[in-house]
């Protein structure tokens, strides 16, 4: 690992994208093994976890195996982390909430005092949502608010939408089955062990060093919201961990549990969504998969081409969904003329997307 180049190739394999051989089976695993998976684009955050499975049955993985596990509550999803929706396990949710939401809590009980909520208004609101999610109910937002206006809160404006956020940090609501294309919230089952934050710091720094790595501890500050000294002891708790220095800069990581001493295959195309972990996990993504010499267009958030296509690790433009006659194609908006070897290899990365998303 001498260059910024071998950065990105590394992450590829230890996020689970480059090698067929490792992906995972069930949408669970992938949400284990990179700890949260961010996920504010649901449908699209489906993808990144299925582009991570190797389907099963001979049959490529699914969109649907990925809303039934969000159905049956083996995946839910919150705000945590920075906060922003992301995927979590059950049984990391509560330990992952405790360790990181008193580092961004505060910009929310802000938000409640510019909505005109004070604290006796916020719990009422939490007390009236469990009420009405009692007897294992799953109900919509709007429906959540209904019940909130019953009990004499008025979820106007956005005070809605930051009181749930309240119940979420709170550890009473997570995701249910979304009911027709509307996503519903049930009751947080309580958690199965005691908190226990030195424990809960170990594991998570090891996870993200682990499925994300090479990284460097700003990486993981930006990624967990969690402060330099909690990534140094966290770090100093897993002595598994390595230190590489790239050009001047440090990474650490778990090494390559994927690695079978043969390169692999280029070219090889990757059809991201722009909040996908190989983009958003780390703080600066930038030279390690050569945004900085791109141009403009680089930020992956023009609303209708927010995907990037990336080639070998690398980004060379930018892809969207489209409507087709047996369901959705894609979109592509290249910086570059593709081979003809390049072109076969993208058309094959686009029928796996349409082939998960039929």
């Amino acid at each position: 690992m001498t260059k910024l180049a071998d950065i990105a190739r590394l992450r590829l394999r230890v996020q689970r994208l480059a090698l067929d051989s490792t992906r995972f089976r069930k949408p669970e695993q992938v949400v284990g093994w990179l700890g949260a998976v961010q996920s504010q684009e649901y449908a699209l955050a489906r993808w990144s976890v299925g582009m991570r499975m190797a389907g099963q049955g001979g049959k490529p993985a699914s969109e649907s195996a990925v809303e039934s596990a969000v159905a049956a509550g083996r995946i839910l999803r919150t705000h945590i982390l920075r906060p922003t929706w992301h995927f979590v396990l059950p049984r990391d949710i509560h330990a992952w909430m405790h360790l990181t939401a008193g580092r961004w809590s505060p910009m929310l009980t802000r938000r409640h005092g510019q909505l005109g909520l004070d604290a006796r208004q916020v719990a009422r609101a939490i007390d009236a949502i469990a009420k009405a999610l009692a007897h294992g109910k799953q109900l919509t937002r709007p429906e959540l608010g209904a019940a909130i206006e019953r009990a004499g809160v008025a979820v106007d404006g956005q005070r809605l939408a930051f009181i749930v956020m309240a119940a979420e940090t709170e550890l009473i609501i997570a995701s249910g089955a979304h009911r027709g294309t509307a996503p519903t919230y049930v009751l947080l089952a309580d958690a199965a062990a005691p908190y226990d934050r030195d424990a809960a710091l170990a594991d998570l720094t090891l996870r993200y060093f682990t499925s994300h790595g090479p990284a460097t501890v700003g990486d993981f500050t930006w990624w967990s919201t969690l402060t330099v000294a909690d990534a140094r002891r966290g770090i100093a708790a897993n002595p598994g961990l390595e230190k590489v220095t790239v050009e001047g800069t440090d990474y650490w990581w778990a090494g390559d549990s994927t690695a079978t001493g043969a390169d692999d295959r280029s070219p090889t195309f990757h059809l991201l969504q722009g909040y996908d972990e190989y983009v958003v996990g780390y703080r600066s993504p930038r030279t390690p998969i050569n945004l900085n010499r791109l141009g403009p267009h680089t930020a992956l958030n023009t609303p209708s081409w927010l995907n990037g296509v990336f080639l070998d690790g690398q980004l060379i433009g930018w892809w969207r969904r489209v409507a087709a006659k047996a369901g959705r194609d894609v979109e592509t908006r290249l910086l570059r003329e593709l081979t003809s070897r390049e072109k076969s290899a993208l058309r094959a990365a686009i029928d796996r997307y349409v082939q998960f998303s039929k």
